[in-house]
Parts: C-alpha cells; sequence; structure tokens
C-alpha cells in the first residue's frame, strides 16, 4: 500500500505559524503567572476581586492562568515539536482554550483592552493552523489514530 505523502505532511505554514504562536503564548503565560506571583498585577486581581470575590489571592489567577493557557500551549508545542499524531488536535483545545479564556476575562478586564484582544486573535489563527494541519493527518478508517509523515532520516 502506497501513501500519498503530500496528503500526510502538514503544510509547513500551518505547522510553522501553530507552533510559533504555541510558544510565544506559552512564554506569554508563563511570564503571567510570574507577574501574579510576583504582585505586579495586583491592581488587577483587586479589579477581579470586586466581581468575582472568590479571587482574594495572586494564587488563584497565576494557577488558573498556568493551567488553562500555559500548560496546554506548551504541550501543544512539544507534541508539535515532535510530530506527535495529537499535535493538530493539542493545537486545536490550547488555540480554544486561549479563546475562551481570554473572551471571558473581556468583561472583567475591560473591553478596551488590546492585549486581550490580541490574544483573542492569536486564539483564532491557532484554531485555525490547527485545523488547516490536522486536516492533513491520515486517519486510519475506524480508529482516531493520526499519522503524521517524518522523513527517511528521523523514522
Amino acid at each position: 500500500m502506497s501513501i500519498d505523502r503530500e496528503r500526510v505532511s502538514p503544510p509547513g505554514g500551518a505547522r510553522i505559524t501553530l507552533l510559533s504562536l504555541e510558544a510565544l503564548t506559552a512564554v506569554g503565560a508563563v511570564t503571567g503567572v510570574q507577574g501574579f506571583l510576583t504582585g505586579a498585577f495586583d491592581p488587577l486581581v483587586d479589579q477581579v476581586h470586586d466581581a468575582w470575590p472568590i479571587v482574594q489571592v495572586r494564587i488563584l489567577p497565576a494557577a488558573a492562568l498556568g493551567a488553562v493557557v500555559a500548560l496546554p500551549q506548551a504541550v501543544a508545542f512539544v507534541l508539535g515539536l515532535r510530530h506527535h499524531r495529537w499535535a493538530a488536535d493539542a493545537g486545536v483545545a490550547a488555540g480554544a482554550a486561549l479563546t475562551a479564556w481570554v473572551t471571558l476575562q473581556l468583561p472583567l478586564i475591560g473591553w478596551t483592552s488590546p492585549v486581550q484582544w490580541a490574544f483573542v486573535g492569536v486564539g483564532v489563527v491557532q484554531v485555525v493552523a490547527a485545523t488547516v494541519w490536522r486536516r492533513h493527518v491520515r486517519r486510519p478508517e475506524g480508529t482516531d489514530q493520526g499519522v503524521v509523515q517524518r522523513s527517511a532520516t528521523r523514522a
């Protein structure tokens, strides 16, 4: 049985776009976690506390940012670097989580925050790029296992 290599390998532009955005977002989220933990975002924590009284200390937003954004982005990035069969799916999930996370923050932080809107855009672009990549992953009929072509030297 022959494999149509052009259909199996992901388009380079989609993969590069997705990996770049995942790396950027993971680093940005880790920086955000650090900002929460060091007190740099205490005014934001106070603002969120006014809307959600459960947010009383900086550890909760830091942990949430790490769990909802930093970790999924980092995992998706590593899977993408490794050409793992779940890389595209992880990219869709990480991009969707980012988009949801930031969209839910907009009413709390303010609709005029350019950084928040930029990351809504990043999340949407991630989902689109991962979907393009995902369409080029051959999945054997009747299974959920994808096959991504690797070069002969990396096999």
